[in-house]
C-alpha cells in the first residue's frame, strides 16, 4: 500500500470516527393515511409560531390520492417544532413533531385520532397525548363538580383533586424529559415546565415575621430554569407567547426599571438563537407599546433606543425601524417622571397665549384633552367633574380642560353648565397648530395627565377612577422621601 493510499485510509478512518462520513438529513417525509375517505383534494401541513390556535402558518401541501393517502416531502432544511396536519377544509387536524430528517407515518382513524407507525418521537408523543387526554377529561369533570359544589368541604376536596391532576400532568412530562434528554419533545416539555412552589416557611430578618412573598419570588426566580433559549425550535410551538405573558404580566413589578432589567436579561439569554431572540424582542415591543398600565410606555422608549435603534432588530428594514423610532420619539417627552412638555394654547375667554406648564401653581394639576364628539369623553369627563367637586378641589388640585374640535365657546360653556364646571382653566388650540398631539401623545381622546407642583408628570393617560389613586400614591412617596434623614 502506497503512502498516499495509507494517508487517504487514515483520513477516512478519522472522518468516520468523528461522524463526518454521515451525511446530515434535511427536510422531512410525512405520510398520512385515512381509515375512511375524505373529500379534500389537498391537505396542509402547518406550524405554530409562539402562539396557540388559531395562529398557525401553512408550511406545505399534499395531494390526496383516492381520498385516503397523502404525502408531504421536503429535502431542504427546516426549523423543527410542533406541527399539525389539517384536513376536511381545515376544520380538523392532528398534531405531530417535525424536525430535519424525520420520516413520519400516521394513520387517522374515523374519530380523527392519529396513530403513528413510524418515527419513535411521534409514537412517544401519541402515548403521552393519550394520557393527557384522560387527565383533561377528569379535569373537565372536576370543573363541573366545582360549579355544583354545595359545601366548602366539597369545594376543598375538588380543589385538592384538581391539584393532584395538575401534578400528574407535570410528572408525566418530567419523567419523559428526564429519560429523553435533548430530544425535541423533551425540550418542549422542559420549556413549558413551571417550577414547583416551595413548601418550607421562610422568615424576614426579624426571624419572626413570615416572608409571605417568598413562594412568589422563588417561582419568578426559577420560571425560566428549564427553557433552552439557545434552541430555535421552541419558537415553532404554541407556548412562548403564553410564558412571556405570564412572566411580564404577573411576575415582573410594573415599573420601568424592573421591566427594563427583565427585558435585558431575557434578550441576553436569547441572543444566541436568532428566532427565539426575534420573537421575544418583537413581543416585548408590542407589549410595552400596547400596555395600558401607566408608565410602561417608558420601557417601550427604552427598548427602541437600546435595541431597535441600535440595529438589533435585524429582521426589519430601515423604514420599519424608522416607524419605531418615530413612535418612541413622540412618547419620550411625556413619560412619567419627566417634566411636562411646554405647550402654548389659548385661553377660551381671552384667546391669550397660555403655557400649560405655567397656568397653575396648585399642588397638582390635571390636564384633560377631550372632545365633544367623543362618546367615551362624554362618559369620563362628568366623572372627573364629580371627583373634582367632591375631593380633588379640597386637595389643592386644579384642572386644565383642553376641549378639542371646538365649534365655539358657547358650546363649551353649555357643556360646562350641564357638568357643573365653574372654576376650571379652559385652553383651546385656537390657531389649530395641533402641537398637543405629539407633545402629549394626544392622538385619541380622552387623554388625562396629572402633574405635581413642579410640573413633573406623575400620571398619564388616566381614567377617572385612577386619578385619585395616582395622586395619593405620589403624596405617599413624597412624604416618605421627606421623612428620610
Amino acid at each position: 500500500m502506497t503512502k498516499k493510499t495509507l494517508l487517504f485510509a487514515a483520513i477516512l478512518a478519522c472522518a468516520s470516527t468523528l461522524g463526518w462520513s454521515q451525511k446530515k438529513e434535511y427536510g422531512y417525509k410525512v405520510t398520512v393515511e385515512f381509515d375512511e375517505p375524505i373529500k379534500d383534494q389537498t391537505i396542509y401541513l402547518a406550524h405554530y409560531f409562539g402562539k396557540g390556535l388559531p395562529t398557525i402558518y401553512k408550511l406545505d401541501s399534499a395531494k390526496v390520492i383516492n381520498g385516503r393517502k397523502a404525502e408531504f416531502q421536503r429535502k431542504d432544511s427546516i426549523l423543527g417544532g410542533l406541527h399539525l396536519v389539517m384536513y376536511e377544509q381545515n376544520s380538523r387536524f392532528f398534531h405531530l413533531l417535525l424536525d430535519n430528517g424525520y420520516k413520519v407515518s400516521a394513520k387517522v382513524d374515523t374519530s380523527g385520532k392519529a396513530h403513528f407507525t413510524q418515527n419513535q418521537i411521534n409514537k412517544d408523543f401519541e402515548l403521552v397525548e393519550e394520557k393527557m387526554l384522560v387527565i383533561q377529561k377528569d379535569k373537565a369533570k372536576l370543573r363541573e363538580d366545582y360549579k355544583n359544589a354545595s359545601s366548602k368541604e366539597d369545594s376543598t376536596r375538588i380543589d385538592a383533586a384538581f391539584k393532584e391532576l395538575v401534578a400528574k400532568e407535570k410528572a408525566i412530562r418530567r419523567e419523559y424529559a428526564a429519560k429523553n434528554k435533548g430530544n425535541l419533545m423533551a425540550k418542549i416539555f422542559d420549556a413549558m415546565d413551571a417550577p414547583d412552589l416551595p413548601t418550607d416557611t421562610r422568615y424576614l430578618e426579624d426571624g419572626v415575621t413570615v416572608d409571605s412573598l417568598y413562594p412568589l419570588m422563588y417561582y419568578k426566580q426559577h420560571f425560566w430554569d428549564k427553557f433552552d433559549f439557545t434552541d430555535n425550535r421552541l419558537v415553532k410551538t404554541s407556548l412562548l407567547d403564553g410564558r412571556l405573558g405570564e412572566y411580564f404580566n404577573n411576575l415582573v413589578y410594573p415599573i420601568p426599571d424592573s421591566i427594563n432589567y427583565e427585558m435585558d436579561k431575557l434578550l441576553a439569554k436569547a441572543e444566541p438563537a436568532k428566532e427565539i431572540y426575534k420573537y421575544i424582542l418583537h413581543w416585548l415591543g408590542n407589549w410595552t407599546h400596547e400596555n395600558k398600565m401607566m408608565g410602561v410606555d417608558a420601557s417601550f422608549v427604552y427598548l427602541v433606543e437600546n435595541y431597535y435603534g441600535k440595529g438589533k432588530a435585524f429582521w426589519l428594514d430601515s423604514a420599519a425601524v424608522a416607524k419605531y423610532l418615530d413612535r418612541a420619539g413622540k412618547i419620550a417627552p411625556n413619560v412619567v417622571g419627566n417634566p411636562a412638555p411646554r405647550l402654548v394654547l389659548q385661553n377660551l375667554a381671552t384667546l391669550q397665549d397660555v403655557d400649560v406648564t405655567q397656568a397653575t401653581k396648585s399642588r397638582y394639576t390635571i390636564i384633560a384633552f377631550w372632545s365633544a364628539d367623543c362618546g367615551h369623553c362624554m362618559e369620563e369627563m362628568p366623572k372627573v367633574v364629580d371627583l373634582y367637586n367632591k375631593i380633588l378641589k379640597k386637595m389643592d388640585v386644579q384642572v386644565i380642560s383642553v376641549p378639542l374640535m371646538v365649534k365655539g365657546g358657547d358650546d363649551i360653556r353649555k357643556i360646562y353648565e350641564e357638568w357643573g364646571v365653574n372654576d376650571w382653566i379652559t385652553l383651546v388650540d385656537y390657531h389649530n397648530k395641533k402641537e398637543y398631539r405629539e407633545l402629549y401623545d394626544a392622538y385619541a381622546t380622552p387623554v388625562i395627565y396629572v402633574l405635581d407642583r413642579d410640573k413633573i408628570i406623575v400620571g398619564k393617560k388616566l381614567g377617572s377612577s385612577s386619578i385619585l389613586p395616582v395622586i395619593e400614591h405620589d403624596i405617599e412617596v413624597k412624604n416618605k422621601k421627606a421623612a428620610k434623614p
